[in-house]
């Protein structure tokens, strides 16, 4: 889950393949100027949404929409993957959703075995849920795709937001699909 914009910036670095110094050269920045934006020294502004942009085209990652999608408590799901699914990409897919479904349930047992669980772990649980329901979400548009549903021509509308609850005088963010 991507936090800030900072974040996201250096995992796309990360997925750069000459890494911070490449992506400074495709911005047409030296590693210096690209530095002081990410670090916002020497009175540099941080980088454009311009920039933040092509830095993600350059990568081919997700990362600047998936921080702009948690800002609103929206969970992205690739939907133009599930075009070419068949039957063995579906089980992997099923594959993933199940694991990932796995390990929530096992860090669930451990996060409630004090019988208190605490903003770390309610983070943990939260990311891990998002996985899960991302993974679900894949499955079942590729389920779709596969037997013809159209999913590109948006014949199925998703969303998954944010929804405030409370709990024992807890504030809790509880994702709903």
């Amino acid at each position: 889950m991507v936090a800030t914009l900072k974040e996201a910036v250096d995992l796309m670095c990360k997925a750069h393949p000459e890494s911070r110094q490449g992506m400074a050269s495709e911005l047409g920045m030296t590693i210096d100027q690209f530095n002081n934006r990410l670090h916002r020294k020497c009175n540099s502004l941080f980088f454009t949404v311009d920039d933040l942009q092509r830095m993600e085209d350059i990568t081919g990652t997700a990362f600047l929409a998936e921080y702009f999608a948690n800002r609103r408590g929206l969970t992205l799901v690739d939907i133009a993957a599930v075009e070419s699914v068949d039957k063995v990409d579906l089980f992997d897919i099923e594959m993933q959703s199940n694991a990932a479904a796995g390990e929530l349930a096992i860090a669930k047992k451990e996060a409630a075995a004090d019988g208190v669980i605490d903003r770390k772990e309610m983070k943990l649980l939260t990311r891990m849920f998002q996985t899960k329901m991302r993974h679900q979400i894949h499955g079942f548009l590729g389920f779709l795709a596969l037997y013809g549903a159209g999913v590109s021509e948006h014949s199925v509308d998703l969303f998954m937001a944010s929804r405030k609850a409370e709990v024992a005088g807890v504030q809790l963010e509880a994702q709903e699909v």
